[in-house]
């Protein structure tokens, strides 16, 4: 298991701005916690901190996520949009897809779950978590954060997440090149960026649309004290959940956890 070294993912990197700063790391508490840091000196646009592992690392509603020394992927990327507040969560999207684009250069099809996840098999492989960050001269930053489950194997996953994650190497039965994939992932990511930042979001929207698994579902949607089904009908312009309650009506979903009740498993690739 190779630590990954910026000095050789600098060689292959094919990317304008995005990691062109780079810090790896092998243990820190949270890579958003590192850039959030680095946000607050000054840092540029583009500049990624990855570690091979956390110790708190996180993920929507407070959860926790798990990256595993050698096997994984774990990093953050400092952004400075010009964006609202409202607008943010096309970040988001457009990281789900960045990310699926990346993978099936590798010869999967991963299936984009809102607003964050990315399943293989109808299990979680990826999850993607955006914060806002400290404003330097009046410059909003946001941190985007990604976890990638590439080479663990069954045994690497503790038993109760065992039937709702998996990894490219347990889904696939190929074990894969880390700073290759990384490499690839940093030229989609700043891609797929620069259509949110040049206000061509709905380019990310058709991307996003190809590869969803909750589009067209019937889902629960649970936000703190509010609770209902429905079925989802698509996104809006600014990526929101638009689901049709059991009264017909549309309610605009930005937050929240959505449940798939009639989730199918994906076949593994021939």
């Amino acid at each position: 298991m190779k630590s990954l070294k910026s000095e050789i993912i600098l060689k292959g990197l094919k990317t304008k701005t995005f990691g062109r700063s780079l810090l790896c790391l092998e243990k820190v508490s949270s890579t958003n916690d590192v850039i959030l840091k680095l946000a607050e000196e000054g840092c540029s646009e583009g500049t990624v901190v990855i570690s091979e592992s956390q110790t708190k690392g996180r993920g929507r509603q407070g959860r926790h996520w798990t990256s595993v020394t050698g096997k994984s992927l774990a990093f953050s990327v400092l952004l400075r949009p010009f964006l609202k507040a409202d607008e943010l969560p096309e970040i988001t999207l457009a990281a789900a897809v960045a990310v699926a684009k990346t993978m099936e250069l590798f010869r999967v099809r991963p299936q984009i779950k809102w607003p964050n996840d990315l399943l293989l098999g109808g299990q979680k492989v990826c999850g993607i978590l955006t914060e806002m960050g400290p404003k330097k001269d009046k410059m909003p930053s946001v941190v985007l954060g990604i976890g990638i489950n590439l080479n663990q194997s069954t045994k690497d996953f503790p038993k109760e997440l065992r039937q709702t994650a998996t990894s490219f190497y347990r889904f696939s039965g190929h074990k894969i090149d880390r700073v290759r994939f990384f490499q690839r992932l940093m030229h989609h990511l700043e891609e797929t960026y620069q259509w949110v930042v040049e206000r061509r979001f709905s380019k990310v929207l058709s991307e996003w649309r190809k590869r969803s698994v909750t589009l067209n579902q019937q889902v629960k949607v649970s936000q703190g004290h509010h609770a209902f089904h429905g079925q989802v009908v698509d996104l809006d312009v600014k990526g929101a959940l638009l689901v049709r309650n059991d009264l017909g009506m549309i309610e605009r979903v930005t937050s929240g956890d959505v449940d798939i009740l009639t989730l199918k498993k994906g076949k593994r690739p021939s």
